[in-house]
C-alpha cells in the first residue's frame, strides 16, 4: 500500500511540476505574440484565391495555419484555372481554451463542410494537404468519393517518422505520457512556432507551440483509420515526399501511394525537408501539380496556361 502512494504521489507531484511548466513557458510565449480580436495568430485565418472553375481545398498540416500555402495558391490562382481555398482547422492558431476542443471528428466536419461548399460552385474540386493536412486530404477523398475529383498528398502522415523516437514508436511514448500527465493534457512542441521559407527570409509566420492532447489522439486515430486504405483510392493522386523528412515517414508513404488503384503521379524529391511548401523547388512542383490536374479526364475544362 505504502509503494501505491508513493506512486501516485510522484505521480501527481509530475502534473503539477508540468502544470506549472508549460503554464510558464506558454505566458512568456503569448507575450511576444499578438493575437487578432478573433483570438487567432497572425495570418491564421483562412482565405480563398481565384475564380476559375477548378476548385483547390488546401489543408494544412499538426500545428500550422493556412498561411503555409500562400505562395502555391497564389501562383496557382495566377493561371486563372484555378480557385484556391485554404481552409484553418478547428482549433488551429486558437487560444488554448479552444485548442482543446479539437477532434478527428471536428475536424473532418470542417473539412466535408468547405468540399460541399466549393461543390456547389465549381465544376470539381481537388484537395491538396500537407502533413497531417495530407494524411486528412487522404481521408477526405476515400470518405468523398463523389465530391473529390483528385487529391494532392504533400508529405502525408501516413506514419509518423522514428527518427527523432529510437526507442519506442511516436504512438506508444504518446500513450504512456497521456496516463502519466492525464493531469496536464498539454505539449509544448519541440519543433519551432515560426516557419520561414527555405528561399525567402522574409516569407515568415507563426505556428502553433502549445498543442493539448486532443489533437495528438486525433492525429493517431486518423493514421490508424488510413493504414489499410490505399487500395480504395480510385481517385487520380499526386503524391509528393521529402528525403530529408523528419516528421512523417516517407518510405511509408510511398508504399502507400504504391498501392492506390487510380492514375497518380509520385515524387520522392531529394534534399528537402518537411514542410515542401516552404522548401526550394516549390515553384517547379506547384507547376507539375497544375498540369497533372489539367491532365486529368475530370479537370478538362482546365483553361491552358501557366503559373506566373
Amino acid at each position: 500500500m505504502y509503494t501505491l502512494f508513493t506512486l501516485v504521489a510522484i505521480g501527481l507531484a509530475a502534473n503539477v511540476l508540468h502544470v506549472a511548466w508549460v503554464g510558464v513557458r506558454r505566458a512568456l510565449w503569448e507575450r511576444h505574440h499578438t493575437r487578432g480580436t478573433d483570438g487567432l495568430l497572425p495570418h491564421a485565418s483562412a482565405f480563398s484565391l481565384g475564380s476559375g472553375p477548378v476548385a483547390l481545398l488546401m489543408v494544412h498540416g499538426f500545428a500550422d495555419t493556412p498561411h503555409l500555402w500562400t505562395r502555391i495558391a497564389e501562383r496557382l490562382a495566377g493561371t486563372g484555372a484555378f480557385t484556391c481555398r485554404a481552409m484553418r482547422l478547428p482549433g488551429s492558431g486558437e487560444p488554448l481554451a479552444q485548442a482543446k476542443r479539437q477532434s478527428l471528428a471536428l475536424w473532418r466536419q470542417a473539412v466535408d463542410g468547405e468540399l460541399d461548399a466549393l461543390r456547389a460552385s465549381h465544376r470539381s474540386v481537388w484537395i491538396v494537404g500537407h502533413s497531417l493536412g495530407g494524411a486528412l486530404a487522404l481521408d477526405a477523398a476515400l470518405r468523398n468519393p463523389d465530391t473529390v475529383a483528385g487529391v494532392a498528398a504533400f508529405a502525408p502522415m501516413i506514419e509518423i517518422s522514428r527518427r527523432r523516437s529510437p526507442l519506442l514508436p511516436p504512438a506508444v511514448w504518446f500513450r504512456f505520457a497521456s496516463v502519466l500527465l492525464a493531469l496536464s493534457p498539454v505539449f509544448e512542441s519541440c519543433f519551432s512556432s515560426e516557419n520561414q521559407a527555405a528561399d525567402d527570409p522574409a516569407f515568415t509566420y507563426t505556428k502553433d507551440r502549445f498543442v493539448p492532447f486532443c489533437v495528438y489522439r486525433s492525429l493517431f486515430q486518423l493514421i490508424r483509420d488510413n493504414r489499410s486504405r490505399a487500395g480504395r483510392l480510385a481517385c487520380p493522386l499526386f503524391g509528393v515526399t521529402a528525403d530529408l523528412d523528419s516528421v512523417v515517414d516517407s518510405s511509408a508513404a510511398l508504399r502507400w501511394f504504391g498501392q492506390c488503384a487510380g492514375p497518380k503521379r509520385v515524387r520522392a524529391l531529394p534534399d528537402i525537408r518537411h514542410v515542401i511548401p516552404l522548401e526550394n523547388g516549390w515553384q517547379e512542383l506547384t507547376d507539375d501539380l497544375a498540369e497533372f490536374i489539367r491532365s486529368h479526364p475530370n479537370s478538362k475544362t482546365v483553361p491552358d496556361g501557366h503559373p506566373r
